[in-house]
């Protein structure tokens, strides 16, 4: 295997185990008797020792007492050889790559049907796991029955994959089969869980017999890497893997496979996945139940990884572009196990020490280093009050524009900051920015962003000023010549030169994301911004869309026969077509529409229709004047679909409008049904109450009505009791306070 391992009977069961490998590719029999021995003999000398400390909790266990052959010695950090799991033969290749993509059209008649299909595949790969899981197409084959498999499916992948699950995590493609893996067994744990409240639980456990539970698989997967936590974490693929188990030990939310901003997801990987057709099941994006035994796993973990660390190591660790995550992870979730926070208070000095030069130089290399900031980031982000605080104190405070200013490394802290610490905290360093705010936000809106939303978290604090400044920033055309107010929403987004107004079909940008991410906050944070961009909307309405004639040339080329006088009769038409098309989208289309429509900027539409409270109701006419014709069109739409989501409650108090669009969406039932989004803009506007008991309809509108004038005067009532509360306290209200407290004092 390319490494040392200590102990004379562990060097006869590697050997033992490497023949066995070495012989699969000759005699598959006796490779599957040999493996189960060496695990058999492996069990039988560690399983007694290895069950008393992985139920143990992390207070009884001693790891400094265990010799050089326990089995939580950290092996050597050489480079080790990945086992060769044998290859499929022509036939099993040409199976399996068959079945892949026949799971991935996903044309199948029935549920029943997909999973008696996922079953063969099972049987087929019998034996053939390992080989199946390590093989770049075949492994994504096992993603997919994995993702769909039942219990018993489970295990037996697990009980082929038992002793080698080190190697698969570490590998390149069998690393995304075990993150498939792990999540669908988070799931059946936590239905073992709700099982055992059930009362027919114990009739059940004795039809079952001692086959082992999806909880015990966890534990022997951690048992079996354990051995290998430290070399795990700093593994390009590894890493990965070990991070979603720890998150599961923690019953945390499990991250998306395929997000872009996944937890579990590189830059490379990002683009990998990209590739790989693959959508998440319900298993991901939430958290599940965990038993008890899990937190001690997890403390477990924890104390090795310590245990292998000194001060030096680990802030070499917590700066390793692979191994930062790990840490980043471990000092999220320390909390939960150890009140002490060892990696935190291992990494920096605990919170009543004072500053030294080594700790001074290695925060300053954080705020300075692209993977040492988001390390600080994220660890300030999920740490005590007390320990935020001194950093910040001792190594930050004094200098918040210098930090403020390195854009791609110590803003993002100074971000961290404004969320984290105390008001009066980040009231001093938006003192220190907010005059320099335009300088800041050329290439940075994020920082800009986290300054307004630290204004909105302390009523509004500076936010006159902000204001003022990011019109003076933004209404500039491209000479730096001064523009109006109206023009507001199109210089954020810089509209005119962005795939709105490409005939190119191009795909959303990701600094178009960040600049309408960035006008949503300031939409919610300030009416004079909403007002403007009201306008801006109304005066797109008025713009007709650019005419993209070669999209429909080349949709058109494509159903052109071979034949030549149907090539001359086709562009005969496709001319005809062009000229009518042109004449339609220039009488019925408009940017508003293609900007409702729009991935990324139908966002700023949705923003803007879900402030309805903020919005007059003649301005409120005037955008429903020029959505109104066109709402069937956009119902049928990815994006446009929730705009006319958000309409209903726009027409609130408004209800010829709301009637208007109901009676269209009716009239065009079959149009708008025939698409998934249709039929969810169908539900929302709850239509079949409109279509087949219109009085009922009608009173359900005026209800939401009433509970709406309700909840207003509520809020109003709440916001002048806060104002005489204030006065109160203050005693500005009274003309004569300032003698009231004289006589107090006497």
């Amino acid at each position: 295997m390319g490494h040392k391992v200590r102990g004379r009977k562990a060097k006869k069961e590697r050997e033992s185990k490497h023949s066995s490998l070495k012989h699969n590719s000759s005699n598959k029999t006796h490779k599957d008797q040999k493996i189960a021995a060496d695990q058999e003999s492996n069990g039988n000398s560690t399983n007694e020792h290895e069950e008393a400390v992985i139920l143990s909790k992390v207070e009884q266990v001693d790891i400094s007492s265990l010799n050089n052959e326990g089995p939580f010695i950290e092996i050597d950090s050489k480079e080790e050889q990945m086992p060769f799991f044998g290859l499929l033969n022509s036939e099993q290749a040409a199976y399996f790559r068959q079945a892949e993509s026949t799971l991935n059209l996903d044309t199948f008649e029935s549920p029943d049907t997909k999973l008696a299909f996922i079953q063969s595949i099972f049987d087929e790969a019998k034996g053939n796991s390992l080989k199946l899981a390590t093989n770049q197409i075949c492994s994504k084959l096992m993603e997919r029955i994995i993702m769909l498999s039942s219990e018993e499916q489970m295990k037996q992948l697990y009980r082929e994959c038992q002793g080698f699950f080190y190697q698969l995590f570490i590998h390149k493609y069998a690393s995304h089969v075990m993150e498939a893996f792990l999540v669908r067994a988070a799931s059946f744990i936590e239905k073992e869980l709700l099982m055992k409240d059930n009362e027919n639980y114990t009739d059940f456990e004795e039809v079952k017999g001692k086959d082992v539970s999806m909880e015990e698989v966890i534990t022997e997967i951690v048992k079996e890497i354990q051995p290998r936590l430290k070399r795990l974490s700093k593994d390009k693929y590894g890493s990965h893997v070990f991070r979603l188990l720890l998150l599961i030990l923690a019953g945390k939310e499990l991250p998306s496979s395929i997000e872009s901003n996944s937890l579990l997801r590189s830059k490379k990987s990002k683009i990998a996945r990209k590739m790989v057709e693959l959508q998440d099941t319900e298993d991901y994006k939430r958290s599940f139940q965990i038993p008890s035994s899990f937190g001690q796993s997890l403390s477990l973990i924890v104390e090795i990884l310590i245990r292998t660390e000194n001060k030096e190591s680990l802030r070499e660790t917590a700066i390793d572009a692979v191994a930062s995550p790990v840490v980043q992870l471990l000092i999220e979730l320390e909390g939960k196990v150890s009140r002490n926070r060892p990696f935190w208070t291992l990494t920096f000095e605990r919170a009543d020490e004072p500053t030294n030069e080594k700790e001074k130089a290695f925060v300053e290399y954080l705020l300075s280093d692209p993977v040492g900031s988001h390390f600080l980031q994220t660890a300030i982000l999920h740490q005590k009050m007390r320990n935020i605080n001194r950093l910040y104190h001792l190594y930050m405070e004094d200098r918040i524009v210098k930090l403020a200013k390195r854009e791609t490394t110590g803003s993002f802290v100074i971000q961290t900051l404004l969320e984290k610490l105390r008001p009066k905290d980040q009231t001093k360093i938006m003192d220190e920015l907010v005059p320099i705010l335009n300088e800041l936000i050329v290439n940075n809106l994020g920082l800009g962003a986290s300054i307004v939303e630290c204004s909105q978290r302390n009523n509004g604090y500076l936010k006159d000023e902000i204001v003022r400044k990011l019109f003076d920033f933004f209404n500039k055309d491209m000479n730096g010549g001064k523009t109006d107010d109206d023009q507001f929403m199109m210089n954020v987004l810089q509209l005119r030169k962005s795939t709105l107004y490409s005939t190119k079909d191009d795909w959303p940008t990701s600094e178009e994301r960040r600049r309408a991410m960035f006008l949503e906050e300031l939409i919610d944070f300030d009416d004079r911004i909403l007002k403007y961009c009201l306008k801006s909307l109304l005066q797109l309405a008025e713009e007709p869309k650019p005419i993209r004639k070669e999209a429909i040339r080349e949709r058109l080329k494509q159903d052109d026969t071979n034949s030549k006088e149907t090539k001359k009769g086709t562009y005969r038409e496709i001319e005809v077509h062009d000229k009518e098309v042109e004449m339609g989208e220039r009488d019925n289309s408009n940017m508003l529409i293609e900007l409702s429509e729009h991935g990324v900027f139908s966002h700023i539409v949705e923003e803007c229709l879900k402030n309805q409270e903020r919005v007059s109701k003649i301005e409120r006419r005037k955008i429903l004047n020029v959505l109104t014709p066109y709402v069937v069109k956009l119902a049928c739409d990815a994006q446009g679909s929730h705009i006319v989501d958000k309409l209903f409650p726009f027409t609130i108090y408004l209800n010829m409008y709301k009637e208007r669009i109901a009676s269209k969406l009716l009239d065009n039932e079959e149009l708008v049904k025939r698409t998934v989004y249709g039929r969810k803009v169908w539900k929302n506007w709850k239509m079949d109450a409109y279509a087949r008991h219109f009085g009922d309809w009608k009173r359900m509108v005026k209800q939401e009505e009433l509970d709406r004038a309700e909840k207003t005067e509520r809020k109003n009532m709440e916001k002048d009791r806060m104002k005489l509360n204030k006065r109160d306290r203050t005693g500005s209200s009274y003309p004569n306070s300032n003698g009231i407290r004289k006589k107090r004092r006497i």
